[in-house]
This record gives structure tokens, C-alpha cells and sequence, in this order.
């Protein structure tokens, strides 16, 4: 081959070259493929219907066992510590007339609650169907020994001593001065399981029974023999805020007011054949059978039936026709009213709106 013509040869191979380069560079590049957006999980609170999203510190509590109370209502224990991060409240009568609280603590746990006070009658029927753990200090044997008896875990002040569960503080006087750690109470017991569901919830406020067949209140008043709970709605009625005895009722934590998302009223008998010789008839409000009840969300209140078959099984509430009343998505407490003539409960109507009047030309 000539000089010339392998010159030549070589010129049309770069030349192609180079144009292939050329149109490569010209050549829309590949846009990479987005991955795709993971759906968001939520796991749902058993006592509150409330959702949580996986892998949040919420979540995380609903592993755990629920902790329930005994908390003082009397003048000298009030404010209480931590009231407003339950998930669910029972205001029950003891000796004189007065209130006692069984409060229940899942999906937040604080690190104090108090004052805790001793156990009473009613207290194995109210917390059997929750399972988990139960906190008191003292009570009488015959009381301990029935809660004892039942499926939930015990914690006295007597049997925490050195678990640094219960303690005492110095900003109380004796006996309204005992605080326990919830918190390290249910992480100190991995092997008791969470509670199951008890209420039926709705997915929404608006979408809650009251809401939606409800009367709409400006007051609520539970009367009890020696002690008034009452409960009026907010600004926007997404919550009801707590008084007692007439006094703006607060949680010592940050001193804002008591409130909860809905207010369940059972109407229930009381049974008055345990006697003391030092404090005289013990009441146990009788939570197995069945009775009228009030539940009220968003503002609202509608009549309902509560029912419970037996100590194991959860409080129902249904309607006129039979079906399950939805409670809207939240905390709840629930007033164990005395069967008149002891107690009573009076609601006040919301007036209606008064029609705008109409513009003159």
C-alpha cells in the first residue's frame, strides 16, 4: 500500500470517530428514575384511636404495658401531676361522697404521676379488661387481696421498695405526697403485653357518634354526693375543659386545664355492703351489668346504653338501635355517676344561633 492511500485511510477512521463522539455528546442524556416515595405506617393507639407513624417515640409506647393509678381528688391533692397525658380517666365514688381517679397511661408515659392513693372495691372490675399494671399505695387487705386476684400486675408503694418506681415528695405534705415514675414502671416489665382496644373510635372528630346525633352543650355537671365534676367545650369544641368543684381544675405539670376529647357518663349503681370500722360504708360503683350513659364529643352529647358482661370484658357503648357508639379520636374520661337520688347529671343546651337579621334596601 502507498504512503498516500494508508494517510488517507487513517484520516477516514478519525473523522469517523470523531463524529460518533460528536453525536454522543449531542445525545439527550438518561434522566435517572426517581424511587418511588414510601407510604407512610401508622400504628394506632389502642386506648385513644389516635394514629402514630412507625418508628416515633408515641409508637414506641404502644409496645409497652399501660400503667394505671389510683389518683387523690381531695382538695389537698389537687393540682394533680400529669392528668392530661392519660389516655383514659375514671372518676369513681369513695367514702363520703368524694372522688377518687383510676387513670390510665399507654401511648404517653410520663416520668411522675401523683399523688397516688390507695385501692378501692370497684377498682378489679375497672381494670381487668386493660391487663397491664396497677399502682397504689395501701388499702385495705380485703381490697388489695381482691385486686390482687385479678390478671393485672401489682405495684404498691410496699412491693416497688428499690425499683425507684415510687417515691415521695417534698412538695406535699403526707399522705397526698407519693409519685410514680409510669414510664419505668411499664419499661421494667417487657414481659406483660399492651392493652387491647376498648372504646370503638371513629376515624375522625366529625365522624364520631356525638358529632354526628349529638346535641350540642355549653355545660356538662356530674354531681356526686359530696364533690361536682363539670366539663364545658372549648372555643372550637374540640375539647372539653375540666372544673371541679368550681375551681379551674389544672395538672401540676404545666398548670394548664384540664381536657379531654370525649366525656362518657355511665349511670351505675352503687353497692353498699362493705363496711369499715374506721371510715365506715366503702361504695363500689357496680361496672358489670348494664345502665343509661351520656357520651359526648365535639361539643355534643347523645344518650346512649353502656354495657359489661363480665369483670374480663371491655365497657360498650351503643345507640337507641343496638349499634356501637364511636368515640372520636382521643383521650377520654368517664364519669361513674351514682344512680340518683346520689348523683345526677345536667347538661346545659348550647342556644342556637340567633338568624342574622336581613339588610334593609
Amino acid at each position: 500500500m502507498t504512503r498516500p492511500a494508508r494517510a488517507n485511510r487513517v484520516f477516514k477512521v478519525t473523522s469517523l470517530a470523531a463524529m460518533a463522539i460528536a453525536l454522543a455528546a449531542c445525545s439527550p442524556q438518561a434522566t435517572p428514575t426517581a424511587e418511588p416515595t414510601p407510604t407512610p405506617k401508622f400504628v394506632t393507639a389502642p386506648l385513644t384511636g389516635v394514629q402514630f407513624a412507625e418508628g416515633s417515640i408515641e409508637a414506641g409506647y404502644l409496645s409497652r404495658p399501660s400503667v394505671a393509678c389510683k389518683i387523690d381528688n381531695s382538695d389537698a391533692a389537687r393540682p394533680q401531676l400529669g392528668l392530661n397525658r392519660t389516655d383514659i380517666v375514671f372518676d369513681e365514688m369513695v367514702e363520703g361522697g368524694l372522688t377518687r381517679f383510676v387513670a390510665i397511661w399507654h401511648s404517653d408515659q410520663p416520668n411522675a404521676v401523683g399523688p397516688v392513693r390507695s385501692i378501692r372495691p370497684m377498682d378489679p372490675d375497672i381494670l381487668s379488661p386493660f391487663g397491664g399494671i396497677v399502682c397504689y399505695s395501701g388499702g385495705q387487705t380485703v381490697f388489695m387481696n381482691m385486686m390482687k386476684a385479678t390478671n393485672v400486675f401489682n405495684a404498691s408503694e410496699t412491693s416497688e421498695q428499690g425499683q425507684g418506681t415510687f417515691s415521695r415528695t417534698k412538695d406535699r405534705i403526707a399522705p397526698h405526697n407519693v409519685i410514680v415514675d409510669v414510664a419505668k414502671l411499664a419499661t421494667n416489665h417487657p414481659e406483660i403485653v399492651a392493652p387491647s382496644v376498648q372504646f370503638e373510635f371513629a376515624g375522625s372528630l366529625a365522624e364520631s357518634s356525638a358529632a354526628i346525633a349529638g346535641t350540642s352543650v355549653s355545660d356538662i355537671k356530674v354531681y356526686f354526693p359530696a364533690a361536682l365534676a363539670q366539663w364545658a367545650p372549648n372555643a372550637d369544641s374540640t375539647q372539653f375543659l375540666r372544673t371541679q368543684d368550681g375551681k379551674i381544675h389544672t395538672d401540676a405539670a404545666d398548670g394548664s386545664q384540664l381536657h379531654t376529647v370525649n366525656v362518657v357518663i355511665m349511670t351505675v349503681t352503687v353497692d353498699r355492703s362493705y363496711k369499715d370500722h374506721k371510715y365506715g360504708n366503702v361504695p363500689k360503683d357496680n361496672v358489670i351489668g348494664t345502665g343509661q350513659a351520656q357520651v359526648c364529643s365535639a361539643g355534643k352529647c347523645m344518650n346512649a346504653t353502656w354495657s359489661k358482661t363480665d369483670r374480663q370484658s371491655p365497657i360498650v357503648l351503643t345507640d337507641a338501635s343496638g349499634a356501637k357508639v364511636l368515640l372520636a379520636p382521643g383521650n377520654t374520661w368517664v364519669e361513674l355517676q351514682p344512680a340518683g337520688p346520689e348523683g345526677k347529671t345536667v347538661l346545659t343546651q348550647k342556644p342556637a344561633a340567633s338568624p342574622s337579621a336581613t339588610p334593609k334596601p
